[in-house]
C-alpha cells in the first residue's frame, strides 16, 4: 500500500509551544506538497540554526498561518478518508503541532483517531531492541540506506521517513504483514513500553522529568 510523507518544523521543540514554519507531505510517486508559512512570532535562533528558516524568509514567502494550515489539514483529511497512511518520524511532535495550531487558529481538528500513522522511530525501536547507534532520523537514514538529502528539511525529512517505513517492513515480515490499521494500534502499545522504559532510566538518574505515554496526539502536557 502506498504511503505518504508527513513533517513540519516549527519554532520550538515542545509540539504544544511551537508554531510552525513549514510543512510537507511526499506522495508515494515522489510529488510533494510544501508550505512556508509565517508564524507571525520571532523564531528563535536555535530553531533558526536547526531548520535555517529564518524571519526574513517567512516575512517575504510565507503564508498566513491560518491559510497554510487549512490547506494542510484539508489535504490530511483526505488522506485519511481514503485510507492511505501517515508516515513521521517522531510522529507525536508533528501530530500534536499540527493539532495545537489548528485549534489556535480556530480551524477544525484532524479526525487523528480515524488515521493510520506510521512512525519509523517507533517502529526501529521494536524489531531492533539491541540497537547502540543513533536515533536521529539521519542516523537511521543511514542504517536503512536511505537518503536524506537535507536534515529538517520538511520535505527531504518527509521523503526520508516514508522510505525508511518500507525499508523496515521490507527486512522484518512482521512489520510488513500488518495492517496499517493494525500497525496504528500495535505502535500505541510499543510507544508506551518504550516510554516507560525511558521514564525508569530518568528516575534511576535523579531526574525529574516526565515523558508522556501518548502517541500519536499528547491532550496532557508533559513536565
Amino acid at each position: 500500500m502506498p504511503v505518504v510523507g508527513f513533517d513540519i518544523e516549527g519554532t520550538d521543540g515542545e509540539p504544544q509551544d511551537t508554531r510552525i514554519v513549514s510543512a510537507a507531505l511526499v506522495y508515494a510517486d515522489g510529488t510533494a506538497r510544501t508550505w512556508l508559512i509565517n508564524p507571525g512570532v520571532p523564531i528563535p535562533a536555535d530553531a533558526i540554526a536547526i531548520h535555517g528558516i529564518t524571519d526574513e524568509l517567512v516575512r517575504d514567502a510565507g503564508a498566513a498561518p491560518r491559510e497554510a494550515l487549512a490547506e494542510l489539514s484539508t489535504e490530511i483529511a483526505k488522506l485519511i478518508v481514503n485510507g492511505t497512511p501517515l508516515v513521521a518520524f517522531c510522529a507525536h511532535y508533528d501530530v500534536t503541532a499540527l493539532h495545537t495550531e489548528l485549534a489556535r487558529h480556530g480551524l477544525p481538528a484532524v479526525e487523528w483517531e480515524r488515521a493510520s500513522i506510521i512512525d519509523p522511530s517507533i517502529l526501529h525501536r521494536e524489531v531492533e531492541p539491541d540497537w547502540s547507534g543513533g536515533w536521529r532520523l539521519g542516523d537511521l537514514s543511514r542504517y536503512y540506506e536511505v537518503e536524506l538529502t537535507t536534515a529538517h528539511d520538511a520535505a527531504s525529512d518527509a521523503r526520508a521517513a516514508a522510505e525508511m517505513a518500507v525499508s523496515i517492513a521490507a527486512r522484518h515480515a512482521r512489520i510488513a504483514g500488518m495492517r496499517p490499521d493494525d500497525l496504528h494500534r500495535a505502535q500505541v502499545t510499543w510507544y508506551a513500553e518504550q516510554k516507560r522504559e525511558l521514564q525508569a532510566y530518568y528516575d534511576r538518574q535523579g531526574r525529574d522529568e516526565q515523558v508522556s505515554l501518548q502517541w500519536p496526539l499528547e491532550t496532557k502536557r508533559r513536565r
